[in-house]
């Protein structure tokens, strides 16, 4: 009787614990990003600014593309920044590309140290940004 008691109480605690799993991780790691842009006519460039806040994971790079409208979708331009690992923050990067293709969206991604996989990821569609 009390080994089916003990039993009986990990269970309820393991699924007590189990259930607070998914709230632990709906708040781990969370992003935000924005973007701006500018047209230079006379050297017919567009210069986009990228701008991520995060909070909740470390993170020390972010990469950012810029793709064409049009399937399959070109790559129009991309950059990269480092900066010193924070558990949250803000950074920004700019990057310029032809103005005479279709511009359709950014990627963007937030690294940890050499992971080669994301931590945290976004898309920008540049219809939705005043500009660009």
């Amino acid at each position: 009787m009390k080994r089916l008691l003990l039993i009986a109480m990990a269970m309820a605690l393991l699924l007590a614990l189990a259930s607070t799993l998914p709230a632990a991780a709906h708040e781990y790691g969370q992003a935000s990003a924005t973007m701006s842009c500018t047209d230079n006519t006379s050297t017919m460039t567009r210069t986009v600014v990228v701008t991520v806040t995060w909070k909740g994971i470390g993170v020390d790079r972010m990469d950012a593309q810029a793709w064409e409208t049009i399937p399959p979708g070109d790559l129009l331009g991309a950059g990269s920044i480092t900066f010193p690992l924070a558990q949250k923050g803000t950074e920004s990067m700019t990057f310029s590309f032809s103005d005479t293709a279709p511009f359709g969206n950014v990627q963007w991604q937030l690294y940890s140290g050499a992971a080669i996989a994301a931590e945290l990821a976004g898309i920008l569609y540049a219809s939705n940004f005043p500009g660009c």
